[in-house]
C-alpha cells in the first residue's frame, strides 16, 4: 500500500508491514476517506506516567466491583423499604399502612413492584451519571477521542493511568449490571424485550469486564455516560405514568428522554465512539508503533455494534410509544402487559 504526503501521515515512520491485511485495510481507509483527525499520531504525544494502586495492582483494585454487586442488592431492599414504597403509596394514592388497614390487591401489587423497580433505575442512573461526570470533567479525552488511545506505547492492554476516580466508576458500574443480571432473571417484571434486555445487560457486563482488561476506560466511561444519562428521563416518565402525572410530569419527561436517546444513542454513539473505536487505535497508534489490533479489534467493536444494534430495536418501540400517543392521547409503555 502506497501511502503519500498529500494523506498527511509521514511514510518513513509507518510500521504497517508489522500489520495484518486487516490492519493495513483500517489504517487505509480511515486515512483515505477522512474519517479522523490525523493532526496528532502516537509519535507526537508523550507516555503518561502511572498510578498507584490501592492494593498495589489494578487487577486487584478492580476486585471491588464484586464488593459493589454484592453490597447493591441490600441498598435496593432498603431505599425500597424505606423511601420507594412510602413514596409509591402517597403518589398512587395507595395510602400509609401505618394508618390503614385497607391491603393493596394483586394488580396495585404489581403496580408498586413497578414502581420501586423504576424508582431504583432512576436513582442509579442519576448516580452513575453524576459520577461519570466528575471523572470525566475536565479530561482533554471526554470531548477529543484521540486521547483514549494517544499516549499508549503498547496495548493491549493499554498503558495509559487509570485514576482512582475512574477505577470507582468502573467498579460500581460493573457490580452493578453483574446483579442486574440476577435481578432481571429472578426479580423484575417481565416484558416483551426481556430476551434484548438480558442481552443487553451481558453485553454491558462483558464489555465493562473486556474494557478494562484492555485498560479501554476512557471510551468506556463515556460509552456509559452516553447511556445512562436518557435513561434518567425514562424511569421519570414511567413513575408519572404510575402516578397518574402524565400530563404535568409524564410527557415533558418523555419528549427529553426521546430527544436525549436519539442524539445520544442513535448519533453520538454511531459518529463519536464507534467511528473512534473502528479506525483511531490503528491509525493513530498501531500504524506507528507496528501493534497489530487482532483479535481485540473485531471483539470489542463488534460488542458495540451488537449494543448499537439494540439501540435501533428500542427506537423502533419509542417510535410505537409516539404512534400510540398520537393515535389515543395516551402514554404507554409498549413492553408492558397492561395497556
Amino acid at each position: 500500500m502506497e501511502v503519500t504526503g498529500a494523506l498527511g501521515v509521514r511514510p518513513d515512520r509507518l510500521q504497517l508491514d508489522k500489520l495484518s491485511s486487516l490492519g493495513k485495510w483500517i489504517f487505509e481507509t480511515g486515512t483515505k476517506h477522512n474519517f479522523i483527525n490525523k493532526t496528532l499520531t502516537a509519535l507526537d504525544v508523550e507516555p503518561e506516567p502511572d498510578v498507584e494502586y490501592l492494593l498495589g495492582d489494578r487487577y486487584l483494585d478492580f476486585s471491588l466491583c464484586l464488593v459493589f454487586a454484592f453490597a447493591f442488592p441490600f441498598i435496593r431492599a432498603i431505599l425500597r423499604k424505606y423511601v420507594y414504597e412510602p413514596w409509591g403509596r402517597y403518589a398512587m394514592g395507595f395510602g400509609d399502612p401505618k394508618k390503614t388497614d385497607k391491603r393493596m390487591d394483586e394488580a396495585a401489587q404489581a403496580k408498586m413492584r413497578k414502581w420501586c423497580e423504576s424508582c431504583w433505575k432512576m436513582t442509579i442512573y442519576i448516580a452513575f451519571t453524576t459520577l461519570a461526570l466528575v471523572v470525566c470533567w475536565g479530561e482533554v479525552w471526554f470531548t477529543d477521542s484521540r486521547y483514549w488511545w494517544l499516549g499508549c506505547t503498547r496495548f493491549p492492554p493499554c498503558n495509559l493511568p487509570v485514576s482512582r476516580g475512574l477505577l470507582l466508576f468502573y467498579c460500581a458500574e460493573t457490580g452493578f449490571y453483574l446483579q442486574a443480571i440476577h435481578f432481571l432473571t429472578f426479580h423484575e417484571e417481565r416484558r416483551k424485550d426481556w430476551l434484548e434486555s438480558m442481552i443487553h445487560h451481558v453485553v454491558t457486563s462483558g464489555l465493562l469486564l473486556y474494557s478494562y482488561a484492555l485498560n479501554f476506560t476512557r471510551v468506556g466511561v463515556v460509552v456509559i455516560l452516553i447511556h445512562d444519562v436518557s435513561d434518567i428521563f425514562l424511569e421519570m416518565a414511567k413513575l408519572a405514568r404510575y402516578a397518574d402525572r402524565e400530563a404535568t410530569i409524564g410527557t415533558p419527561a418523555f419528549v427529553v428522554f426521546f430527544l436525549s436517546w436519539v442524539a445520544c444513542r442513535v448519533v453520538v454513539f454511531p459518529l463519536f465512539v464507534i467511528r473512534s473505536t473502528l479506525f483511531e487505535p490503528v491509525v493513530l497508534v498501531g500504524a506507528y508503533l507496528g501493534v497489530e489490533p487482532r483479535p481485540h479489534w473485531e471483539i470489542f467493536n463488534g460488542l458495540l455494534i451488537l449494543l448499537f444494534v439494540l439501540h435501533l430495536y428500542w427506537t423502533v418501540l419509542i417510535f410505537e410509544v409516539i404512534r400510540k400517543q398520537l393515535r389515543d392521547g395516551i402514554w404507554a409503555d409498549v413492553r408492558e402487559k397492561d395497556p
